[in-house]
């Protein structure tokens, strides 16, 4: 088996941006930043070493540090971080380590001392390269131009991402096809582009109380760029990521395809022999980083509708047999004749692939996945 391990470094800036619902905590650069973080990092690396008895039979494949702000730690704490894993874990040869990187944080030099340090794949938070859009959805880090960009492009022995986001209602759908456009001519290996969620009790929800009204708008400019990110050699592998060849994440599939990976720090999750954890929020977990695990009973219809949630998002879909042999979930007559209905929809597509049964939205049904699964687990 060859799972992956995510930490989760929960630290951000002084404030949330508006739209943000991960967990993170909002902090001050003040005197005794550096000794909270060292404590934060020592609290990690010995629930690194803790968990590693229970995998001494793995190799693992992908390692991803994703937050907060990931990209606020000096590079030495990664360092020490990855000289842990490396001790306490079998490691591929050809490992894939990601790293988050925000504009206000982003340097040559920055990105070089964590390449050394062995981080291979960057993600350069970019969201948004229009200023009026930057304020709009209330983006803390500073606005990315199309120099970093360049730059960050340019850095030798990296795999540069940019993560962007579509549907700001304030932005025309021409800017935003401009800047798209713009970042495209530097190739970098991965997009993602998200179009604009109104997470709840978030305060860009709050501040437009009536998003629902931009949902026409959102579509047209993510059909727009679907259409330019794939006549521009990137293949459309998940809703909302695209790749150029062999360079799809490694680490996000298996979120995706129902595969383990073990997660490490405050709020980090966990999936691993068909067994579901979550981390408490930072108090608790710097207090005891082992007793802050909890694990997260499901149901088998609770797997299945997790499967469902996640395979669905892959432009490629699944196989029915795998669905079943996964979840442990068996089949049933009302299930079939959903699918049915769907594909009679024009919502969901059944292909015969080597005699075994997919199933996978249509391009219509791509943007109507709530209801796809509302109709799915309904008849669950």
């Amino acid at each position: 088996m060859k799972p992956g391990i995510y930490i989760h470094i929960p630290f951000c800036y002084k404030e949330k941006c508006d739209y943000c619902d991960f967990y993170s905590v909002p902090v001050d650069n003040h005197n005794n930043w550096n000794m909270h973080i060292d404590n934060y990092i020592k609290t990690l690396c010995s629930e690194i070493i803790y968990y590693s008895t229970e995998f001494l039979d793995y190799e693992i494949d992908s390692i991803y540090i994703g937050g907060g702000t990931p990209s606020l730690l000096e590079s030495h704490y990664y360092v020490t971080i990855l000289e842990t894993i490396k001790k306490y874990y079998a490691i591929v040869p050809e490992i894939e380590i990601t790293l988050e990187c925000n504009p206000d944080n982003y340097s040559v030099q920055y990105i070089k001392e964590l390449r050394s340090a062995g981080i291979n794949r960057f993600v350069l938070g970019v969201q948004t390269l229009d200023k009026k859009a930057h304020h709009y959805i209330g983006r803390k880090p500073k606005l990315a131009d199309k120099e970093m960009i360049e730059e960050f492009c340019s850095i030798p022995d990296i795999i540069a991402c940019i993560d962007i986001i579509a549907g700001i209602p304030l932005q025309s759908i021409s800017s935003f096809i401009h800047s798209l456009t713009t970042i495209i001519q530097y190739k970098p290996k991965h997009i993602s582009a998200y179009i604009l969620t109104f997470e709840k009790n978030t305060p860009l929800s709050v501040r437009i109380p009536h998003w629902e009204r931009f949902a026409n708008f959102q579509r047209k400019m993510f059909e727009k760029t679907i259409r330019l990110l794939t006549s521009s050699g990137y293949r459309h592998y998940e809703i909302s990521n695209f790749a150029l060849p062999n360079f799809e994440s490694r680490h996000n599939y298996k979120y995706w395809n129902f595969d383990e990976y073990i997660g490490f720090g405050a709020g980090a999750h966990s999936f691993y022999k068909n067994r579901r954890f979550f981390n408490s929020t930072l108090n608790d977990y710097l207090h005891n980083p082992i007793e802050s695990r909890t694990e997260d009973i499901r149901t088998i219809k609770d797997i299945a509708i997790e499967y469902l949630m996640n395979k669905l998002r892959l432009i490629d879909g699944f196989y029915l047999q795998e669905f079943y042999s996964k979840t442990n979930y068996p089949p049933s007559s009302r299930f079939d004749e959903t699918i049915d209905l769907l594909i009679t929809k024009g919502l969901l597509q059944h292909d015969n692939i080597a005699g075994k049964e997919r199933l996978r939205c249509t391009h219509e049904g791509m943007f109507m996945l709530d209801s796809i699964l509302f109709e799915l687990m309904s008849s669950l």
